[in-house]
């Protein structure tokens, strides 16, 4: 006997084909499972089955075309919407994602994400974050300190305003001096007369300097020292920001009397939404 001959299979093909049988069996079965959770809506089920049970093979051909994603999608936007009847579906980000809004209001946007593949209910971060600048007093504050730069400006700007007028005046009357130095100039006092039209120079040439730091004030050249567009439209936003978060407090505390109150009602809902169709 050879050495070949000599060596005994680990299974012949019969036991293959039985543990073949039995792994596409226990798939098969999943996959029937899946589906009966998905026509009795046993959300809780349909999660943990598609989740946590299929492979990742299965899970991708079962969803090549967002079959899944729509399913998972249409009833958590049913479910969000029968229990909160003021949200607004703003847009669907992707087949996942959903954008929300509390209410209709003057200028809509999203505060609400729901991802349905957790599934996930999240506030975003930056509304919540107005919320609480509204409530510690920050837009308040920061519109007032900005009012006041820009009130310190308009001082600055009427200060300017008559300074230059001073200076020019002052340069009115050396130009007059310079005029009434070259009449009487004559080739005895030649020397002394250009001694006296540099100095005028001179000073022409600091009043000149002087009206120059002035100016930027009455122009908007320069917006390190002129902000007075930037500083406006600064205010503007943070008023108009303030004032979509104030209405969408008052949205939420007549809906759900606090933020706080308003995220363990989401998580609540999250909570029951994996338990229906289930026990």
């Amino acid at each position: 006997m050879t050495q070949n001959d000599n060596l005994q299979p680990d299974s012949s093909f019969d036991t293959v084909k039985e543990s073949a049988s039995d792994v596409l069996g226990g798939l098969m079965s999943k996959i029937q499972r899946l589906e009966k959770a998905m026509d009795e809506e046993d959300m809780g089920a349909v999660y943990q089955i598609y989740w946590q049970e299929l492979p990742v093979s299965i899970q991708q051909s079962s969803n090549a075309n967002h079959e899944i994603d729509n399913f998972l999608t249409s009833k958590i936007d049913r479910e969000f919407i029968k229990t909160f009847p003021f949200m607004i579906l703003r847009k669907k980000v992707s087949p996942v994602l959903m954008d929300y809004q509390i209410s209709s209001y003057y200028r809509d946007r999203t505060v609400i994400e729901i991802d349905a593949t957790q599934p996930e209910i999240t506030v975003l971060p930056e509304i919540k974050q107005q919320w609480e600048q509204v409530e510690t007093g920050f837009y308040e504050n920061e519109i007032k300190r900005l009012q006041n730069k820009e009130d310190d400006f308009e001082a600055k700007k009427i200060l300017a305003t008559t300074e230059i007028k001073k200076l020019e005046n002052l340069i009115d009357q050396i130009n007059d001096e310079k005029e009434e130095l070259e009449a009487s100039k004559t080739f005895r006092n030649r020397k002394k007369i250009e001694e006296d039209l540099l100095d005028l120079d001179d000073k022409y040439d600091d009043l000149q300097a002087e009206i120059k730091k002035w100016q930027p004030y009455l122009t908007n050249e320069n917006h390190s020292v002129n902000p007075t567009n930037e500083l406006n439209q600064q205010i503007k936003a943070l008023m108009l920001e303030q004032a979509i978060a104030i209405k969408e407090l008052r949205l939420i505390k007549k809906y759900f009397n606090d933020v706080k109150n308003m995220e363990e009602q989401l998580q609540i809902f999250n909570q029951n939404f994996l338990k229906i169709g289930g026990e």
